[in-house]
């Protein structure tokens, strides 16, 4: 028997604390790298490899749990409304999602960071900044903290593509929706929370590097 459903949420689980921390030390190192300090910035990203962020991710991305979900089985693909041919949009209109909504989750409002300074970071430190084949391989923070679009209404159930229908997302609410709707998991629409913009701006200034990075290893 499925638990009686509590009031509508913003999120599976409250962010742990880890989280906000793990961001303070990736925009530290991304000070430091701008700045030629190598070292220190491989200590910071060191510093935010936290197992209990992979615990916490694993937990909402991982099997099916009635408790924590509120479903028992992932919709089958295709259920609902003909979906559209394109999976998702332009790169510059992805981007543009991000910067409109201050490179936060839109549901649990975790900072997030850009893929491609992820990816910079891992070639100019790869021995901290890792990026393997496997979950057990990543960073833990720059995979729970990896900027992705999430569709409101799933592609799978008819979502489309248009702007309105996008929001920021993190690793956990992304992958941990899957292709449920918010009625079925109980979520706030993040669409009614306006977004919080301030100075944090996901590690795109860390393309600055971009042109050198292979220097820095």
């Amino acid at each position: 028997m499925l638990p009686i459903h509590a009031p509508a949420r913003r999120c599976f689980l409250t962010p742990i604390p880890q989280l906000m921390t793990a961001a303070d030390l990736l925009s530290s190192a991304a000070d430091c790298l701008l700045a030629g300090d190598t070292s220190d910035a491989r200590q910071l990203v060191s510093e935010a490899d936290m197992p209990v962020i992979g615990a916490y991710t694993a937990l909402v991305t991982g099997a099916v749990n009635p408790l924590l979900h509120w479903q028992s089985t992932v919709p089958t693909a295709g259920a609902g409304p003909e979906r559209s041919a394109q999976r998702m949009p332009s790169a510059s209109a992805e981007h543009a999602i991000y910067a409109r909504d201050g490179w936060r989750c839109r549901y649990c409002g975790t900072r997030v960071i850009d893929r491609s300074m992820r990816a910079l970071l891992h070639r100019c430190l790869p021995d901290v900044a890792r990026w393997g084949a496997r979950n057990a391989d990543k960073h833990t923070a720059l995979a729970a903290l990896s900027a992705s679009l999430d569709h409101i209404l799933p592609h799978s159930r008819g979502g489309t593509n248009d702007e309105p229908n996008l929001v920021t997302a993190c690793n956990a609410c992304q992958f941990g929706r899957g292709q449920w709707t918010l009625e079925e998991v109980g979520f706030f629409d993040p669409r009614e929370h306006p977004p919080v913009l301030d100075e944090w701006d996901g590690l795109t200034r860390l393309s600055r590097l971009a042109a050198t990075s292979n220097g820095l290893q």
